[in-house]
């Protein structure tokens, strides 16, 4: 870019500076003598000429990516009188080839250049500084430049005439216009990685992006060979910007992982591919199948005329409690679908799929539904159905805790079903209600045990689960003629029929006897009661009237310091003819402190929390007396404070 100006007739006409000139121009006529008439020409000067070229661009590589541009501020060269005046602006441009290399044309290589304030992304576009003057040092940072590519720049300055300089001197200089090599740096590795068994032979493995801002691929590292020192890895690659791998067709066994990033460079692009030092390594064991979903929890129930809808929490987790590889999004090997059935009865089956609906899908409406029914979802994932959820009644709108047996259940009524449903959308406030058998705990007297648990959320166990209101805990035995089965008892013991069995519960520190009413018809003893925990069914001498003894108590010491541990006592007792019975509560001298204990967490029970008048009582021993049929039962309770 040259300019050719006829600078010495310019400097000459502007040599007139701006100044007032008076003109005489004489009289006609006879008149000649008369004073000559005058007028004043003002001549401005004009900026006929552009700035002068930079003489000194050079570039300097800095951090990766990183390229600094670095010149000496022209004179602007708008006045004649050689007062030093700055330049309006700079106009600068990069390539990644030179002057040099289309033929030493500047214009041609101007043309084909990027101008920095336009860079293509990755790089960043910037804005040249305001020019200083004459003589200040000038810089101009140009970030996010491709590692591994030596950069060209040319620069031109304009003055406030608009008129351009010629570009500066070292462009116009054989093999010495301004270039820097972008240094490119070996990228840092990922901080992790972490892997998942998301399906049968197939595991799920991710890691954090490397900051590496010109990252080609990542090199996932894989060694399933004992002592897994990956001294005979094979690689995956995986192309950036992706940040998981599924690795299939893995047979069962031990994998370690770890993970590199391998930058940009030949032959796709410009520089040396630079690998990172290989992430910390972790492994994954890979089963012969994956387990079965959790079941469904959180399951809410409403009714309009015949529209029944249903509604549950996603499930996010296996059977186990382990959680997805991404539990915002499982993948089909992990959940694949929710099943929904209806029954008529809450036991002995009959329950027939009305629906099978996506995994992103938590609710469904029965068009077809009416009071009679009965409602529960399954979740679905290549290995098989999960446990059942809840049953809910839509009559009752409660929720049925389903034993294995399909026979004893933990029915949760509308009063107190909250905590079943949980806030809809809000997984941490529902409990996922479930009942186990314990195969374990049968013999001797023991011919039945189940387990009600509830976790918080799906996950968090609570130990201390209880309902503000009482439920109904139904346990079915089942007979061989006349005996009730199975019985490990000897022919010496109590007889094992019906009219013997008794309910015990576990309260985390004894067990606790609760009788339970017996419904020979149903074959089953019914218990009303608040707690979950362990129940079971035992062969027991029953008496056929009013009774209570020792293990209907259930804690003899009382720390009534809301701790939620023996804050206060239960006692149970056996009423079969429903009797009217009186609790009380005496001191040593045998005055009446609490004339009547209420309704405890069970049926048949009587609660003393340690208060008398509504004041706690102060530490030491105090009496209890359980009345009925006639009969009273006595013993001590100690207050600790």
């Amino acid at each position: 870019m040259d300019h050719s100006p006829l600078k010495r007739g310019m400097r000459a006409l502007a040599a007139l500076a701006a100044a007032s000139w008076l003109l005489a121009v004489p009289g006609t006529g006879t008149a000649r003598a008369a004073a000559s008439d005058s007028f004043t020409v003002t001549i401005v000067p004009r900026d006929v000429w552009p700035p002068t070229p930079v003489t000194d661009l050079v570039a300097v590589p800095g951090a990766e990516g990183q390229i600094l541009l670095q010149w000496t501020a022209p004179d602007s060269n708008s006045n004649a009188l050689g007062t030093l005046t700055p330049a309006a602006g700079y106009l600068i441009r990069i390539a990644s080839f030179s002057v040099a290399s289309v033929g030493g044309s500047t214009t041609a290589w101007w043309g084909a250049a990027a101008d920095v304030r336009a860079l293509p992304p990755p790089a960043l576009s910037v804005v040249p500084p305001a020019p200083g003057a004459p003589g200040a040092a000038e810089n101009l940072l140009l970030n996010q430049l491709e590692p591994g590519v030596t950069v060209y720049a040319m620069l031109v300055s304009s003055d406030t005439a608009g008129q351009l300089s010629d570009s500066d001197l070292p462009s116009r200089t054989p093999l010495a216009q301004a270039n820097a090599l972008v240094f490119d740096a070996v990228p840092p590795a990922p901080a992790s990685i972490a892997a998942a068994q998301n399906g049968i032979g197939s595991v799920l493995v991710s890691w954090p992006a490397s900051p590496a801002s010109d990252r080609d691929y990542y090199r996932l590292l894989v060694d399933s060979t004992a002592p897994r020192d990956f001294s005979d890895e094979y690689a995956v690659l995986v192309d950036s910007p992706a940040l998981t791998a599924t690795l299939t067709g893995l047979a069962a066994g031990v994998y370690a992982l770890r993970i590199a990033v391998v930058d940009k460079g030949l032959p796709s692009h410009a520089g040396i591919a630079l690998a990172s030092p290989a992430a910390s390594s972790t492994t994954v064991t890979v089963a012969s199948s994956i387990l079965l979903p959790q079941a469904p929890f959180g399951v809410a129930m409403s009714s309009a005329g015949a529209a029944v809808t249903v509604s549950w929490m996603p499930v996010e987790r296996y059977e186990d409690g382990a959680g997805f590889a991404d539990p915002t999004a499982a993948l089909s090997s992990e959940l694949s679908a929710y099943r929904v059935y209806r029954a008529t009865s809450v036991v002995a089956g009959g329950w027939t799929q009305q629906i099978q609906l996506s995994s992103s899908t938590l609710i469904w409406t029965d068009l077809a539904g009416g009071p009679q029914y009965f409602y529960h979802v399954r979740a679905e994932n290549e290995s098989g159905l999960s446990a059942r959820s809840v049953f809910r009644s839509v009559g009752t709108l409660s929720a049925f805790v389903i034993a294995p047996d399909d026979r004893s259940y933990f029915e949760v009524p509308s009063q107190s079903v909250l905590p079943i449903e949980g806030t809809a959308g809000q997984a941490p406030t529902a409990y996922l209600a479930a009942a186990a058998a314990r195969p374990q705990d049968l013999g001797g007297r023991v011919v039945k045990s189940i387990e009600f648990t509830a976790m918080q959320g799906g996950q968090t166990l609570a130990p201390n689960f209880s309902l503000p209101v009482m439920g109904r805990l139904k346990l079915r035995y089942e007979m061989n003629a006349s005996s009730v089965v199975p019985s490990g008892m000897s022919a010496a013991a109590v007889p094992a029929n019906p009219s013997n069995i008794g309910v015990y519960w576990y309260n985390g520190s004894a067990w606790v006897q609760m009788y339970g009413r017996l419904d020979q018809t149903d074959q089953s003893l019914n218990l009303e009661t608040k707690y979950f925990g362990i129940y079971q069914l035992r062969i027991v001498e029953r008496a056929t009237d009013f009774a209570f003894d020792q293990a209907g108590v259930s804690n003899r010491f009382v720390t009534p310091n809301g701790d939620g541990r023996n804050d206060s006592v239960v006692f149970s007792y056996d009423n079969p003819k429903d009797v009217s019975v009186r609790a009380r509560i005496m001191d040593l001298k045998g005055r009446v402190i609490v004339p009547e204990l209420p309704q405890g967490p069970v049926t048949n029970s009587r609660v003393w929390d340690g208060r008398a008048g509504g004041a706690y009582v102060p530490g030491g021993v105090y009496l209890y007396q359980i009345e009925g049929e006639g009969r009273t039962f006595s013993g001590t309770i100690v207050i600790l404070k």
